[in-house]
């Protein structure tokens, strides 16, 4: 079974998210949400979550910070770990924050919201 981790603030997007998922039990994910940004890769930890969808925050440069230093948490401490970063497309300083992570190795992939699921899905498999 394939763990799989939602860290977000956006409680609905994350549930929405989840439940999609379970109706696909022949893909052996189990879900998890990790809403708390501060605790995010400590529960990732404990939870032993083999991939990270984490959800570029649309916001300030703080936010960008914030998701920057969970990717590196989440290196280190399950290095492990895939790690997709969820972008909003219209979005430029998360695009542009994806790519360096990208560039840089702290993170494996990355999606677009207007992804579909089944696209979505098929990423998560990959990884």
């Amino acid at each position: 079974m394939k763990r799989i981790g939602f860290i977000t603030t956006n409680k609905a997007f994350a549930q929405s998210l989840a439940a999609s998922i379970k109706n696909y039990p022949d893909l052996g994910f189990e879900t998890f949400l990790l809403l708390n940004l501060d605790q995010a890769a400590l529960d990732a930890e404990i939870m032993k979550i083999d991939v990270a969808v984490v959800d570029v925050i649309v916001g300030a440069s703080r936010e960008a910070h914030t998701i920057m230093r969970i990717c590196e948490d989440l290196r280190q401490r399950l290095p492990q770990c895939r790690i997709l970063m969820l972008v909003p497309p219209e979005y430029s300083e998360g695009r542009d924050t994806t790519m360096i992570a990208v560039k840089n190795k702290i993170v494996d992939d990355y999606l677009f919201y207007d992804a579909s699921l089944d696209y979505m899905l098929t990423k998560l498999l990959y990884l």
